[in-house]
């Protein structure tokens, strides 16, 4: 028994001094890789150096004895993360046959975990040293990119160099923050839920940071993450208008109109002179048929702000839109009800309160001919015959019919 035991010792040790000897030669044919590319050396050459290492690592990699290994998952983590690089400069049908995505992803995950299991500390500098290059060069070029505003190229370069500074253990808020500004640019929503959830959950510009991390979800179809995010953010930054605003255009857009006329309320509450707040509840009260305080709303907004086209319009169309339903209620009426005159006198008293708002709007835009054709119809509704005959010239003139 005893011989059977030392035998399986002696096997075992030599697994692992094997799986060893395989780390330590990925290291040897890295670090040759390495020394080609910052010389320059022939693209050819650098892939065949990092085909070489990787072929090593992966056998330590996957390996009980070594896979918990600190140099094991450094030298992981560097090669990984240079496939992509390599492939692209080479154009090496096998590296380039690698995914790229998941070869970085694993490749940082290696190289996080280095670090977590170096109890000695023994490689951390050697991580660190390799990250700090990559995070110095890749933010340099991610800002000039920036500054030429070309997107994709700074949004990639960016949240690089924040990812880099992650496994160093910084924290890079404006890296990611502007890798994800960038990247919402050019509608790259993946990539800037990416940045923008690090960003969020890091509190850096808690408003802004929460609308952009928002709308990316919501464009990926993921509406009830980008919900259940904005709950946590409304209870983590109570009060913070910008957030309860992406709230309420969330509830608007979902068609959830009490629970975004709740919020609303909330935000108006915080900041109670803002006229497009207000002309926004009144808006949603509209939608839900809520005459009055679509009503109240909209003459709130236009007290804060008079002579705003969009409130003055919605005003005019709120008045004209009510009279069109006492007249076609009173319309549907049996022949000879005694509330048929009345109904019908309620509705012209609608349609003439529309008149000044709708008069406004021309006033404030008088070559546009839609705003005359609702003008002059509701000139007609009021029974305003001549205005009625002026506003119908002006359609004809502007239309050239």
């Amino acid at each position: 028994m005893k011989r059977l035991l030392l035998i399986a010792t002696v096997a075992l040790s030599s697994v692992a001094f094997s799986q060893k000897g395989n780390t330590s030669s990925a290291g040897i044919a890295f670090k040759n890789y390495w020394q080609l590319k910052l010389t320059g050396g022939d693209a050819e050459e650098q892939a065949k150096e990092l085909k070489d290492a990787k072929s090593f690592i992966d056998k330590s990699y996957v390996s009980d004895e070594t896979k918990d290994d600190p140099k094991t998952l450094m030298y992981y983590g560097k090669i990984y993360v240079e496939i992509p690089f390599c492939a692209l400069m080479s154009g090496d049908e096998e590296l380039s046959a690698v995914d790229a995505e998941k070869a970085v992803e694993d490749g940082f995950a290696a190289l996080k975990r280095s670090k977590e299991v170096d109890s000695k500390g023994r490689y951390e500098d050697d991580v660190n040293d390799y990250c700090s290059f990559y995070r110095t060069q890749l933010s340099q070029v991610g800002v000039k990119m920036y500054e030429e505003e070309k997107w994709a190229e700074a949004s990639g370069a960016l949240i690089a160099a924040g990812s880099f500074g992650e496994v160093m253990g910084e924290t890079d808020s404006l890296y990611f923050f502007y890798g994800g500004l960038a990247a919402a640019n050019i509608d790259s929503s993946r990539l800037a839920e990416e940045a923008f959830t690090k960003v969020v959950e890091w509190g850096y510009q808690p408003g802004t940071s929460t609308y952009y991390l928002s709308q990316a979800l919501q464009k990926q179809g993921k509406t009830e993450e980008a919900e259940k995010m904005l709950n946590a953010q409304v209870k983590r930054y109570p009060g913070n208008k910008d957030i309860l605003i992406e709230m309420v255009n969330l509830y608007i857009d979902t068609d959830r109109k009490e629970e975004a006329v709740t919020a609303l309320n909330e935000v108006i509450a915080l900041d109670p002179n803002n006229s497009i707040l207000i002309y926004t509840a009144g808006t949603v009260y509209e939608n839900m048929d809520d005459f009055e305080n679509a009503e109240k709303s909209y003459n709130k907004a236009l007290e804060l702000n008079d002579g705003d086209v969009n409130t003055l319009s919605a005003l005019g169309g709120l008045y004209f839109n009510k009279g069109a339903d006492v007249n076609n209620a009173a319309n549907k009426l049996e022949f000879g009800d005694p509330n048929y005159d009345k109904m019908v006198a309620e509705s012209k008293e609608y349609f003439a309160k529309a008149v000044p708002f709708l008069e406004r709007t021309v006033e404030a835009s008088p070559s546009d001919v839609n705003l005359w054709i609702a003008l002059r119809d509701a000139y007609g509704k009021a029974g305003m015959k001549e205005k009625f005959l002026e506003a119908k010239n002006k359609v004809t003139e502007l239309s050239g019919k």
